[in-house]
Protein backbone atom coordinates (compact mmCIF):
# COMPACT_ATOMS: atom_id res chain seq x y z
CA UNK A 1 0.00 0.00 0.00
CA UNK A 2 1.65 3.44 -1.11
CA UNK A 3 1.71 6.16 1.19
CA UNK A 4 -0.17 9.46 0.82
CA UNK A 5 2.03 12.56 0.10
CA UNK A 6 -0.02 14.67 3.26
CA UNK A 7 1.83 18.01 1.99
CA UNK A 8 1.89 18.13 -1.52
CA UNK A 9 -1.89 16.66 -1.00
CA UNK A 10 -2.73 19.85 0.78
CA UNK A 11 -1.08 22.24 -1.37
CA UNK A 12 -3.33 20.43 -4.34
CA UNK A 13 -6.55 21.35 -2.26
CA UNK A 14 -5.18 25.05 -1.51
CA UNK A 15 -4.25 25.64 -4.97
CA UNK A 16 -7.57 23.85 -6.20
CA UNK A 17 -9.79 25.95 -3.89
CA UNK A 18 -8.04 29.27 -5.16
CA UNK A 19 -8.27 28.71 -8.81
CA UNK A 20 -12.15 27.50 -7.95
CA UNK A 21 -12.49 31.25 -6.51
CA UNK A 22 -10.78 33.12 -9.11
CA UNK A 23 -13.53 31.65 -11.47
CA UNK A 24 -15.97 32.35 -9.42
CA UNK A 25 -14.63 36.06 -9.40
CA UNK A 26 -14.47 36.74 -12.67
CA UNK A 27 -17.03 34.79 -13.48
CA UNK A 28 -19.13 37.07 -10.81
CA UNK A 29 -16.77 40.34 -11.44
CA UNK A 30 -19.48 42.46 -13.94
CA UNK A 31 -19.03 45.61 -15.70
CA UNK A 32 -19.72 48.95 -13.11
CA UNK A 33 -19.69 52.31 -13.39
CA UNK A 34 -19.10 54.98 -11.27
CA UNK A 35 -18.53 59.17 -10.95
CA UNK A 36 -16.48 60.97 -8.65
CA UNK A 37 -16.03 64.54 -7.93
CA UNK A 38 -12.55 65.41 -7.11
CA UNK A 39 -11.24 68.74 -5.74
CA UNK A 40 -9.26 70.60 -8.37
CA UNK A 41 -5.84 71.83 -8.10
CA UNK A 42 -3.99 74.47 -9.82
CA UNK A 43 -0.46 75.13 -10.70
CA UNK A 44 1.73 77.26 -13.10
CA UNK A 45 -0.13 80.33 -12.56
CA UNK A 46 2.08 83.60 -13.08
CA UNK A 47 0.27 85.34 -9.88
CA UNK A 48 1.99 88.60 -10.22
CA UNK A 49 0.09 88.93 -13.98
CA UNK A 50 -3.03 87.06 -13.67
CA UNK A 51 -5.82 85.84 -10.96
CA UNK A 52 -8.51 82.98 -11.20
CA UNK A 53 -11.92 84.66 -11.27
CA UNK A 54 -13.84 81.88 -11.83
CA UNK A 55 -13.24 78.42 -10.97
CA UNK A 56 -15.32 75.13 -10.05
CA UNK A 57 -14.20 73.50 -6.62
CA UNK A 58 -14.95 69.79 -8.13
CA UNK A 59 -14.41 67.73 -11.46
CA UNK A 60 -17.02 65.08 -12.13
CA UNK A 61 -14.95 62.14 -13.72
CA UNK A 62 -17.26 59.03 -15.26
CA UNK A 63 -15.05 55.98 -15.04
CA UNK A 64 -15.97 52.71 -15.93
CA UNK A 65 -14.29 49.29 -15.51
CA UNK A 66 -15.35 45.64 -13.29
CA UNK A 67 -15.99 45.53 -9.21
CA UNK A 68 -12.40 44.60 -9.21
CA UNK A 69 -11.03 47.48 -10.24
CA UNK A 70 -13.10 49.76 -8.10
CA UNK A 71 -11.76 47.87 -4.47
CA UNK A 72 -8.97 50.81 -3.85
CA UNK A 73 -10.52 53.49 -4.95
CA UNK A 74 -11.49 56.63 -3.40
CA UNK A 75 -12.15 60.05 -4.54
CA UNK A 76 -10.13 61.27 -1.94
CA UNK A 77 -7.00 59.81 -2.87
CA UNK A 78 -7.41 61.05 -6.64
CA UNK A 79 -5.87 64.49 -7.90
CA UNK A 80 -7.02 66.85 -10.31
CA UNK A 81 -4.65 68.75 -11.84
CA UNK A 82 -5.35 72.04 -14.09
CA UNK A 83 -1.51 73.25 -15.77
CA UNK A 84 -2.84 77.16 -16.02
CA UNK A 85 1.01 77.96 -17.04
CA UNK A 86 -0.65 79.02 -20.72
CA UNK A 87 -3.27 81.19 -19.97
CA UNK A 88 -5.17 83.40 -21.95
CA UNK A 89 -7.54 86.00 -20.17
CA UNK A 90 -11.55 85.35 -20.36
CA UNK A 91 -13.07 81.98 -20.09
CA UNK A 92 -11.79 78.53 -21.38
CA UNK A 93 -11.81 75.31 -21.14
CA UNK A 94 -8.56 73.60 -19.43
CA UNK A 95 -7.50 69.77 -19.40
CA UNK A 96 -7.65 68.00 -16.37
CA UNK A 97 -4.43 65.82 -15.33
CA UNK A 98 -6.07 62.90 -12.87
CA UNK A 99 -3.37 60.89 -10.64
CA UNK A 100 -3.23 58.26 -10.09
CA UNK A 101 -2.35 56.15 -13.37
CA UNK A 102 -5.62 53.32 -12.23
CA UNK A 103 -7.73 56.02 -12.12
CA UNK A 104 -7.02 57.42 -15.57
CA UNK A 105 -7.20 54.03 -17.19
CA UNK A 106 -10.84 53.96 -15.98
CA UNK A 107 -11.75 57.12 -17.70
CA UNK A 108 -11.00 55.38 -21.55
CA UNK A 109 -11.48 57.61 -23.89
CA UNK A 110 -12.40 60.53 -21.72
CA UNK A 111 -10.83 64.00 -21.53
CA UNK A 112 -12.16 65.87 -18.53
CA UNK A 113 -11.99 69.64 -19.01
CA UNK A 114 -13.00 72.51 -16.81
CA UNK A 115 -14.19 76.11 -17.41
CA UNK A 116 -12.47 78.93 -15.76
CA UNK A 117 -12.00 82.32 -15.97
CA UNK A 118 -9.09 84.39 -16.38
CA UNK A 119 -8.15 88.08 -16.11
CA UNK A 120 -5.20 90.32 -16.02
CA UNK A 121 -4.08 91.37 -12.48
CA UNK A 122 -3.43 94.58 -12.18
CA UNK A 123 -2.57 98.55 -10.15
CA UNK A 124 -3.23 101.44 -10.17
CA UNK A 125 -3.37 104.54 -7.79
CA UNK A 126 -6.16 106.29 -6.68
CA UNK A 127 -7.29 109.43 -4.34
CA UNK A 128 -8.86 109.14 -1.16
CA UNK A 129 -11.55 111.19 -0.68
CA UNK A 130 -13.04 111.71 2.56
CA UNK A 131 -17.00 112.50 2.99
CA UNK A 132 -19.02 113.24 6.29
CA UNK A 133 -22.41 112.32 7.31
CA UNK A 134 -24.16 113.31 10.71
CA UNK A 135 -24.61 116.69 12.03
CA UNK A 136 -22.45 119.20 14.16
CA UNK A 137 -23.39 120.78 17.53
CA UNK A 138 -24.45 123.98 17.28
CA UNK A 139 -21.83 126.98 17.58
CA UNK A 140 -19.28 124.13 15.40
CA UNK A 141 -18.39 124.36 12.13
CA UNK A 142 -16.13 121.80 10.05
CA UNK A 143 -12.61 122.93 9.51
CA UNK A 144 -9.86 121.48 7.14
CA UNK A 145 -10.05 117.54 6.72
CA UNK A 146 -6.39 116.40 6.19
CA UNK A 147 -5.75 112.25 5.33
CA UNK A 148 -2.81 110.26 5.38
CA UNK A 149 -1.82 108.88 2.50
CA UNK A 150 -3.67 110.96 0.31
CA UNK A 151 -3.56 108.51 -1.83
CA UNK A 152 -3.48 104.68 -2.30
CA UNK A 153 -2.93 101.45 -4.85
CA UNK A 154 -5.80 99.20 -5.57
CA UNK A 155 -4.40 95.89 -7.18
CA UNK A 156 -7.18 93.09 -8.16
CA UNK A 157 -8.63 92.08 -11.87
CA UNK A 158 -8.81 94.68 -14.25
CA UNK A 159 -12.44 94.35 -14.86
CA UNK A 160 -13.14 95.20 -10.78
CA UNK A 161 -9.36 97.94 -11.06
CA UNK A 162 -11.12 99.69 -13.78
CA UNK A 163 -14.40 100.67 -11.97
CA UNK A 164 -12.60 102.13 -9.13
CA UNK A 165 -13.11 105.76 -9.32
CA UNK A 166 -12.12 106.35 -5.67
CA UNK A 167 -10.57 105.25 -1.99
CA UNK A 168 -13.99 106.51 0.36
CA UNK A 169 -13.34 107.23 3.94
CA UNK A 170 -16.56 107.69 6.00
CA UNK A 171 -16.61 110.74 9.14
CA UNK A 172 -19.01 110.74 11.32
CA UNK A 173 -19.66 114.05 13.01
CA UNK A 174 -22.32 113.64 15.11
CA UNK A 175 -21.64 114.39 19.19
CA UNK A 176 -18.00 115.86 17.80
CA UNK A 177 -16.20 117.53 20.40
CA UNK A 178 -14.52 121.20 19.30
CA UNK A 179 -10.61 119.34 19.83
CA UNK A 180 -9.40 118.43 16.85
CA UNK A 181 -9.05 114.47 16.12
CA UNK A 182 -6.93 112.25 14.17
CA UNK A 183 -8.74 109.10 13.55
CA UNK A 184 -7.78 105.64 11.47
CA UNK A 185 -10.52 104.80 9.33
CA UNK A 186 -11.00 102.05 6.67
CA UNK A 187 -11.03 102.98 3.69
CA UNK A 188 -13.56 101.85 0.59
CA UNK A 189 -12.95 101.30 -2.81
CA UNK A 190 -16.08 103.10 -4.68
CA UNK A 191 -17.22 103.29 -8.57
CA UNK A 192 -17.98 106.50 -9.84
CA UNK A 193 -21.58 106.28 -8.91
CA UNK A 194 -20.21 105.75 -5.20
CA UNK A 195 -20.68 101.84 -4.91
CA UNK A 196 -18.64 99.68 -3.41
CA UNK A 197 -16.11 97.64 -5.68
CA UNK A 198 -15.92 94.06 -4.37
CA UNK A 199 -12.13 91.93 -4.06
CA UNK A 200 -10.02 95.35 -4.69
CA UNK A 201 -6.34 94.37 -2.32
CA UNK A 202 -5.63 98.16 -1.32
CA UNK A 203 -2.13 99.86 -0.31
CA UNK A 204 0.20 102.28 0.31
CA UNK A 205 2.68 101.29 -1.85
CA UNK A 206 3.00 99.92 -5.38
CA UNK A 207 4.72 96.47 -4.09
CA UNK A 208 1.36 94.84 -2.71
CA UNK A 209 1.20 91.19 -0.86
CA UNK A 210 0.03 87.86 -2.67
CA UNK A 211 -3.56 88.77 -4.23
CA UNK A 212 -6.43 86.23 -3.80
CA UNK A 213 -9.73 86.58 -5.72
CA UNK A 214 -12.55 85.87 -2.97
CA UNK A 215 -10.05 86.01 0.25
CA UNK A 216 -9.16 89.70 0.09
CA UNK A 217 -7.97 90.94 3.59
CA UNK A 218 -6.89 94.57 3.92
CA UNK A 219 -5.62 96.17 6.91
CA UNK A 220 -4.77 99.44 5.88
CA UNK A 221 -6.27 102.50 7.76
CA UNK A 222 -6.34 105.79 6.64
CA UNK A 223 -5.00 108.68 9.30
CA UNK A 224 -7.62 111.30 9.22
CA UNK A 225 -7.21 114.60 10.62
CA UNK A 226 -10.14 116.97 11.70
CA UNK A 227 -10.13 120.54 13.00
CA UNK A 228 -13.41 122.48 13.83
CA UNK A 229 -13.64 126.10 14.05
CA UNK A 230 -16.11 127.66 16.43
CA UNK A 231 -18.62 130.42 15.49
CA UNK A 232 -18.35 133.53 17.93
CA UNK A 233 -21.17 134.47 20.18
CA UNK A 234 -22.00 138.61 20.16
CA UNK A 235 -21.67 140.09 23.25
CA UNK A 236 -25.07 141.50 24.46
CA UNK A 237 -25.51 145.00 23.93
CA UNK A 238 -25.81 147.36 26.97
Amino acid sequence: MSKVNVPFAVLSLVTSVLLWASVYNDRNDKPKQITINPSITTRGLKEKLFVITKIPETVSLPLSGYARDFRNLSQQSTTAIVDLENVKVGESDYPVIVFPSTVRELLGNAAPLVRIKIDKLITKRVDVIPVTVGSLIPGLRLGPIDTFPRWIYVTGPSESVEKVDAVQVMINLSGSDPIPQEIDLDPRPIDSNKRTVPNILMSATEDHPAYVYDFVENTIKIKTTIKFLTDEIPLPKK
